[in-house]
């Protein structure tokens, strides 16, 4: 490569149509993880009008392209480009004690429109790509994408985020690469512009070099419960090796390891469906880490740098001015870039690298995690495939016919056989999120709300002194604690009162029980214990034993009623020490076959006539 430490750029600047050739100076900063910016300083005689004022210029400029294109190069040697894509987002003119007037026109990378406020929304079963294609599709910049995650994700949410920030934590997330390269943004490492890498000598297109290296804590353990999986997921970062390390930041990879050698437990790794993904995470953190072992500065005539490419590095080294060794230091992703072009045309760049290309970010996206707080929500699915209790549910930021997934719903027991109730469709809940997690929701408790219809509990419940407890169904099972004084009692009862059963805790001791149908009482054998059992019919009074029926008493049983029949296929014995039968007015004994009387010793026969035959 020719070298380029003599070499003058021009500067083509247009914006809005008006082309700019020769500019005060130029200046423009680029960051892996953020937004790149821009300034231009131009005297009124750069510009197509001179005499153009600063509202003027406002007005033509400001919220416009500006497409900054710098050309380095000279004959018989390859031009070097930089194109650079911006939005003029300010106009200031500078003056001092004399009339000469300066104007600084000053901008940001088009990725600015996506940190144009926060927003919440979620996605449920899609990939990276098109969670990151649909958050894009409102804006006109270029973007390529090509994330090397492709498993739809079951649920994510952008939580009070803008758009920016939001892609970004699903970069952190999932080990991509995620900048804008100065025309377009990136997403996927792969789908980045390939460039040759840039050999960079110092002394000859390298100067004011900067190399450090430090040591920084690495080793940390992660766990996370699934309780679909029914499983205690565990990662240890001792056991994951960083790739693409160079000589240097290997050696103070290995030091990190023995000066920080405790394992500290952190517990924001979560939701996570395996062991798999979460050792993943865990490597992913531990490599973003290793960012920070070496870090290289330097500034450069090159123009063909470029934010998230690669240069390597050498040093020649001489004794007694005689070249005798070259340190090479390696290949390094260029991870800050600043260009600087002067009124006299001289380019120089300001870069900072780190010393590995592997496939997670070369930077520390620096990402503000969200803490969801508790939000109400509309249930809108309570059958959960699983069987686990768990329900759908509606935010109120949610559009019409999108949900959460199925999620758990706290209660005051739970266990095999053993639970609690879960809210009805269209009911209102409370949800609250594990660790704060936007991603894992869970129903906290259930709401009423004054909407004149079933959301209100009625004045069945909630009496001015609180004086009723109870559960009522969505089919009008009754179940109320009446706790008034003198009048305590347990009801069950069903919609419009047609069955109850009452049980009375005011001290009288009874319990009622009443159906406007039927009461069937069924068991293996039933038993009643009294001081005294009353059986009263308004109408017939049936017993019914297929075997037999006895009854027994150790005083007396009397049965009494206008007319009274005893009646048996067979045989009817009736037995006593004494046996009195005994009729006010008339009594028959009639034998269709045979009638025999018999006594002892002495048979009596008593009345004023008796008639024999």
């Amino acid at each position: 490569m020719a070298l380029t430490n003599t070499f003058t750029a021009s500067t083509e600047i247009t914006i809005n149509g008006e082309t700019i050739r020769r500019v005060n100076h130029l200046r423009i900063g680029q960051r892996f993880e953020s937004h790149h910016d821009f300034e231009i300083s131009v005297s009124p005689d750069m510009l197509a009008n001179r005499f153009i004022k600063l509202k003027e210029l406002a007005e033509k400029f400001v919220g416009k392209t500006a497409a900054i294109t710098l050309r380095q190069g000279r004959l018989g040697v390859t031009e070097q480009t930089q194109i650079f894509s911006g939005i003029v987002t300010s106009i200031r003119l500078v003056k001092g004690q004399s009339q000469s007037s300066t104007y600084l026109i000053s901008g940001l990378s088009p990725t600015i429109q996506l940190a144009a406020g926060v927003t919440t929304r979620s996605f449920t079963d899609k990939s990276l790509m098109d969670i990151v294609t649909q958050v894009l599709s409102p804006f006109p910049f270029a973007s390529s994408m090509a994330p090397a995650n492709s498993t739809p994700i079951p649920y994510v949410t952008q939580y009070e985020e803008d758009n920016f920030h939001f892609l970004q934590r699903l970069a952190e997330e999932f080990g991509e690469w995620m900048f804008y390269d100065g025309r377009s943004l990136i997403f996927g490492k792969n789908i980045r512009e390939t460039s040759p890498t840039v050999a960079l000598t110092h002394g000859t297109n390298l100067f004011d070099m900067e190399y450090g290296l430090r040591v920084t804590p690495l080793n940390f353990k992660a766990s996370y419960f699934n309780y679909e999986a029914f499983d205690l997921f565990k990662a240890d970062s001792t056991s994951e090796q960083v790739e693409g390390l160079s000589s240097f930041s290997q050696m103070t990879f290995d030091r990190s390891k023995e000066v920080f050698a405790d394992d500290l437990m952190n517990i924001n790794f979560t939701d996570h469906v395996s062991e798999s993904s979460l050792k993943t995470a865990v490597k992913l953190k531990r490599s973003e880490q290793a960012n920070k072992l070496a870090v290289f500065t330097g500034r450069s005539p090159e123009m063909e740098m470029k934010i998230g490419g690669l240069v390597n590095i050498t040093e020649p080294v001489f004794i007694d001015g005689i070249r005798t060794d070259t340190i090479d230091y390696g290949t390094f992703v260029v991870t800050r870039l600043n260009h600087f072009v002067d009124a006299r045309g001289v380019y120089q760049a300001n870069f900072e690298a780190v010393p590995q290309d592997s496939t997670f970010p070369p930077v520390d996206y620096r990402i503000v995690t969200p803490v969801a707080r508790p939000h109400i929500a509309q249930v809108r699915d309570t059958n959960d495939p699983l069987k686990l209790g768990r329900i759908k549910v509606q935010f109120g930021w949610q559009p019409q016919g999108e949900t959460t997934p199925f999620l758990r719903v706290a209660s005051m027991m739970t266990g095999r056989s053993k639970g609690y109730f879960i809210p009805e469709v269209s009911d209102m809940v409370m949800v609250d999120f594990e660790f704060g997690n936007p991603d894992l929701p869970y129903v906290s408790g259930s709401l009423y709300a004054n909407d004149g219809g079933t959301r209100m509990p009625g004045d069945e419940l909630f009496k001015a002194d609180n004086h009723i407890k109870g559960i009522i169904t969505r089919g009008g099972n009754h179940i109320i604690i009446d706790d008034s004084d003198g009048k305590e009692n347990i009801k069950i009862f069903n919609k419009e009162n047609k069955n109850e059963i009452e049980l009375s805790l005011d001290g009288g001791s009874h319990i009622n029980i009443k159906s406007k149908g039927s009461v069937n009482i069924s068991a293996g054998s039933i038993n009643l214990n009294a001081s005294k059992i009353n059986i009263k019919a308004s109408e017939d009074l049936v017993l019914h034993g297929e075997d037999n029926i006895k009854g027994t008493s150790k005083d007396k049983i009397d049965i009494q009623a206008k007319s009274y029949k005893l009646k048996s296929d067979t045989d009817v014995d009736i037995e006593g020490m004494n046996v009195n039968i005994k009729a006010t007015a008339n009594a028959k004994v009639e034998a269709g076959a045979q009638l025999e009387l018999k006594g002892g010793p002495m048979a009596t026969m008593k009345a004023g006539i008796i008639q024999i035959n």
